[in-house]
Formats: C-alpha cells, sequence, structure tokens
C-alpha cells in the first residue's frame, strides 16, 4: 500500500531497534509502500520500500497517510479548487472511482486531496462517504491464477475420465461448470498479475 508521511520527519531504520542505524529520514509528503506489521522489542514496527528500493522500518506510531483508490458512495459529491467551500469547481456521481492523494486540515475540517478518472486534482470534504476498492497485487494474481487452473485441470480430468470409462456405454460427466469457472479464474489472474505493480 502505498503510504504518505503526515508529521514533519520519520526516520526509517535498518532494524526493528529504536536504537538501530536510521538509514534515511523521511519528511512530510514523502511516499513509501508499506509491508506487514511486526512486533519487536515489544514496540510495533511496519516494513517499508522507499520509493529508490531500499527496505527498512518504521515505528508503528509514524503518521502516514493511506494513497488508496476508492469509489465514491453518495449521490453527488462536490469537488474544490482548495481546501474549502469558497471554491465549488464541479461534481461526481455516486460510483466515481478517484485516487486519494493527500490529506489537508484547514481550521477544524479535514479534506482529501483526490486524482479523478480524468487525471484532474481536486479537493473533496473528508467525511465523505467512499468505499475502498480492494488492492490487487501480484501474489493476488498468482493466487487467483492457481486456483482457476485447479478448477480448470480437475474438472477437465474428470470429463475425459468419466467420458473414456463410459465409451462403451454408461454414463459420463461434462464439468462444464468448473471448466468454466477456472478458465475465468486463470485469466483474471493472469490479468492482475500482468498489471499489478505492487
Amino acid at each position: 500500500m502505498k503510504v504518505k508521511i503526515l508529521q514533519d520527519s520519520a526516520s526509517v531504520y535498518s532494524q526493528m531497534d529504536i536504537n538501530a542505524i536510521a538509514i534515511r529520514v523521511l519528511h512530510k509528503g514523502d511516499e513509501a509502500s508499506l509491508g506487514g506489521v511486526k512486533t519487536g522489542q515489544g514496540k510495533k514496527w511496519v516494513e517499508v520500500t522507499l520509493s529508490d528500493g531500499m527496505k527498512g522500518f518504521l515505528p508503528g506510531d509514524t503518521r502516514i497517510f493511506s494513497m488508496i483508490q476508492a469509489t465514491l458512495n453518495q449521490a453527488k459529491t462536490v469537488l474544490y479548487a482548495t481546501p474549502s467551500r469558497d471554491m465549488p469547481r464541479g461534481e461526481l456521481k455516486k460510483g466515481s472511482i478517484i485516487n486519494f492523494l493527500n490529506m489537508v486540515v484547514e481550521g477544524d475540517q479535514q479534506w482529501i486531496q483526490i486524482q479523478d478518472a480524468t487525471g484532474a486534482q481536486s479537493y473533496i470534504e473528508g467525511k465523505t462517504p467512499i468505499i475502498q476498492k480492494p488492492i490487487v497485487t501480484r501474489q493476488t494474481g498468482l493466487r487467483n491464477m492457481l486456483i482457476g487452473g485447479a478448477f480448470f485441470v480437475v474438472g477437465t480430468v474428470v470429463t475425459i475420465g468419466t467420458y473414456s470409462t463410459a465409451s462403451s456405454g454408461g454414463t459420463y460427466y461434462i464439468c462444464w461448470g468448473a471448466i468454466i469457472f477456472g478458465a475465468i479464474q486463470f485469466l483474471q489472474g493472469l490479468y492482475q498479475f500482468a498489471t499489478s505493480q505492487q
């Protein structure tokens, strides 16, 4: 998951130890990709991969903002040119897909900087209801390929096996459901594996 640092600075450590050498200091607005959460010396740590490929650990209490892809979940959402209600610039309908870019606090209100499908950047109110789209990784694609392939192979083997034993008369089964389901899931997994950047 891609995130932005929200605090002024955050040290990335080579090990899960606050006394270890900081291999990099990230500043507010810097981006990184998060991995798994681990515990070391009684403290939560998050694996992190920096933009140059360097890996390390961030303390679990580091303030971050998730740069997710989401779907708007209200009838219409007003877009603003700045993080205030002074300059409305348009609307998006329910179901529109947006990318979260940043979070801004103005006064006592939170605003989210977004990018819509056309690439235009705007601000929406922080309380806007959304549905987060699931994160698809290469591992997700590989898993779907394996499951789909297994269904396809089992369905094909059962069909051929029962057909060959029934060739001299008898009943055989055509497992077209497993074959079609397996083929579709395999192709979907192949597409996810080929297009995912994580």
